[in-house]
């Protein structure tokens, strides 16, 4: 792997399987672009994120590209790379060391970057208008206890979470 100024994010930024690196990138290049008055970097950040959460990865987009087309897909689930990656291996059935699993990661790499430059030229045209997930909705009994739907802390509630990802895409053994 060429040595870039991004190689730090790769595996989940050093390895540690935190955020998918593509979606580092992304949330930087909008931070450079769209940093404006009305805080369009974040939530263009925000939309990405939410859309990865709810994605089937890999796509075929690139499989006339790759080294493993037709792969098992799976929900994401989550914007961190432990839980992407780790639905996917069980379901596809693969280690993480494998070339199977780099092949995915290269692929949803891809469909991140693609879709970071949609937003990109979308704001730079003028029609960038965001795309609201339900959160809220989603998660209104988890955060009736657990504190506001709150990026940047300024709001009553218990605030013991952080984060804006959706409940039970991980904690769904509380919904049974």
């Amino acid at each position: 792997m060429p040595e870039t100024m991004f190689a730090n994010l790769a595996a989940g930024y050093g390895g540690q399987g935190t955020l998918c690196g593509a979606l580092g990138v992304g949330s930087q290049l909008f931070n450079l672009v769209a940093f404006d008055g009305q805080k369009t970097y974040a939530k263009m950040t925000d939309e990405l994120f939410q859309w990865y959460s709810r994605m089937v990865f890999p796509t075929t987009r690139f499989d006339d590209i790759c080294y493993f087309p037709g792969q098992v897909q799976q929900l994401a689930k989550s914007p961190l790379c432990h839980i992407s990656v780790s639905q996917w291996t069980l379901a596809a059935g693969a280690d993480v060391t494998s070339k199977q699993k780099k092949d995915r990661c290269a692929k949803v790499t891809g469909e991140v970057i693609y879709r970071t430059v949609e937003m990109l030229n979308d704001y730079v045209e003028g029609r960038y208008a965001q795309h609201e997930y339900p959160f809220k909705d989603e998660n209104a009994a988890c955060l009736s206890c657990h504190g506001a739907d709150d990026m940047w802390h300024d709001k009553d509630g218990m605030n013991n979470q952080q984060g804006k990802m959706t409940c039970n895409l991980c904690h769904s053994h509380l919904f049974k």
